[in-house]
């Protein structure tokens, strides 16, 4: 597979120089959400932890395509170790029922992808990008980022600042830079539009889908809301009908700012104390709702290569529970975050409650 640094087996995986260009060639927000997706992850390890049965996280990576020449979708779950996913033949059968399933693995110099309908083996493992090429008719088109969404001051604070040190050796190798190459050289190219699904788990023998974001409510009507752009909300939708739950948390920026990142949820207590953390189950009755209701358009910077505008709905912010402020700690948020996957009662947002925790600067 080749790369805009070469070829994907000639690569240095103990490079970190190389490793920040591969992952500074995506818009800087992309950047920064690694860092909250893996803060997300250490607030939920104690459950984790102390409920190893109730709670599983499946450590895969899932990628959903859809061909323009005839409609169909394709969904590619990738895992390093499928063999040590527990559930994961469960996910795939759950996921056949919504288009053609390939299961990717790496092979230390290649992705490579085998036919999983149902979940079981039906085909040879093939190189990716082979398999591409004959289901799609399509040689590979690479999409540039815009720089316009590019910072480099804050991709260099995400990387340097956090994920440098966060992921030791390999890890960061393993763990995300061979994941945005998957998605942006490997299938992205092939495919007018991509998306993955943030991450999957068993909590209570269901599996769910937990959605984490770092957003900062806006004004709608005269009350606060939040954005959630027509792509996802359709398939929060599909994975509902395959019974695959979504939890949609959010971390609240403290300072209500698209100029603002992510580095203050380990730099700054003040700000943490700030940082509200809120979550919504997305069941049936609320995705019809918002799927019936008017989408509006965002502007560029909200789009993945800095160029178009999406479509989007808007959840009132009073919709949401809260689960905590980011300072108290992952016991006491974990904790809450399961109150709610159960569907116990916790604390509705409001209005004044967000205002409350809102950091005011001389830019907002």
């Amino acid at each position: 597979m080749d790369t805009p640094w070469g070829p994907l087996a000639s690569l240095d995986p103990d490079n970190r120089d190389l490793a920040f260009q591969i992952l500074q060639s995506d818009k800087h927000q992309l950047l920064e959400g690694l860092v909250v997706e893996n803060t997300f992850d250490q607030l939920v390890l104690p459950l984790t932890k102390a409920t190893p049965q109730r709670f599983v996280p499946l450590d895969v990576a899932t990628v959903v395509a859809h061909s323009d020449a005839d409609g169909r979708r394709f969904i590619f779950v990738w895992s390093q170790n499928p063999n040590a996913v527990t559930g994961l033949r469960r996910y795939l059968m759950a996921l056949s029922r919504l288009g053609d399933v390939y299961l990717v693995t790496y092979s230390g110099t290649t992705f490579m992808a085998q036919h999983r309908p149902q979940g079981l083996k039906s085909s040879d493992i093939k190189p990716l990008h082979d398999l591409l090429r004959r289901l799609t008719g399509n040689s590979p088109s690479i999409s540039e980022v815009d720089l316009i969404v590019r910072d480099r001051d804050r991709q260099m604070t995400a990387f340097w600042g956090y994920l440098n040190t966060t992921y030791p050796g390999r890890k960061l190798w393993d763990n995300v830079v061979l994941f945005r190459l998957l998605i942006n050289h490997g299938i992205q190219p092939f495919f007018s539009a991509v998306w993955n699904l943030d991450r999957i788990c068993l909590f209570d023998g269901k599996l769910w889908m937990l959605e984490v974001k770092h957003k900062f409510p806006f004004v709608s009507n005269q009350r606060l809301v939040f954005g959630l752009n027509d792509g996802e909300l359709s398939l929060m939708n599909e994975l509902q009908r395959v019974d695959v739950q979504t939890l949609h948390a959010l971390i609240v920026k403290p300072v209500w700012s698209k100029d603002v990142g992510s580095m203050y949820l380990h730099s700054d207590l003040t700000m943490r104390e700030h940082a509200a953390v809120i979550g919504l189950v997305m069941n049936r009755d609320r995705i019809d709702r918002l799927t019936s209701s008017r989408s509006g358009s965002s502007p560029r910077h909200t789009v993945l290569t800095g160029r178009g505008r999406l479509s989007y709905k808007t959840i009132p912010a009073v919709d949401f529970t809260v689960l905590g402020a980011f300072s108290d700690g992952s016991q006491k948020l974990s904790a809450n975050l399961a109150t709610l996957l159960e569907g116990g009662a916790l604390p509705a947002v409001t209005d004044d409650l967000l205002r409350s925790y809102r950091v005011q600067t001389s830019t907002n």
